[in-house]
């Protein structure tokens, strides 16, 4: 999030396939940067802008409110997440997971992932501070396990070099 003009607006990347999630009274739950506790707030309205969406929300008066909150993620409840179809995971659902190589052994951390129109990148966090960017293909990611916390590896040569 970034503050948008001087009415408490902010700019939204919006990383969800439904554009129409972001509906006047819609329940949000703010990640303010620092990485304090959510806090709720409710969408006022939200519209489109370019690839990005302009939102008010109804504790964002002004601009040194929105300002307060850049960098920070809007959240929809986990409750208020649809289903998705079999083998498709939500972002929240992946960061975190332990990232194991085929025979189990941990290699790291998911911290991210990175959306780009021919695949997603799973950014994980390795032993010894070293990063991996792993594409989110079958040949890469044999498995995720949500259950058991982890992201298996596919036997692709080179992945983690």
């Amino acid at each position: 999030m970034a503050p948008w003009g001087i009415r408490g607006e902010v700019k939204v990347d919006l990383l969800s396939d439904d554009p129409q999630r972001l509906q006047p009274g819609l329940e949000v739950l703010v990640a303010p940067p620092d990485g304090g506790p959510l806090r709720p707030e409710r969408v006022e309205w939200a519209r489109p802008q370019g690839r990005f969406w302009r939102v008010k929300l109804a504790g964002c008066p002004d601009r040194t409110a929105a300002e307060a909150l850049r960098g920070g993620r809007l959240q929809v409840p986990e409750d208020q997440v649809p289903p998705l179809p079999p083998g498709q995971y939500y972002v929240f659902q992946l960061v975190g997971l332990d990232v194991v190589d085929p025979g189990g052994r941990k290699v790291g951390q998911v911290r991210d992932v990175l959306r780009y129109p021919a695949n997603d990148v799973i950014v994980v966090d390795g032993d010894g501070g070293r990063e991996f960017l792993i594409p989110a293909i079958r040949q890469a990611v044999a498995a995720v396990d949500l259950e058991r916390g982890r992201l298996v590896l596919g036997d692709l040569p080179g992945l983690l070099d």
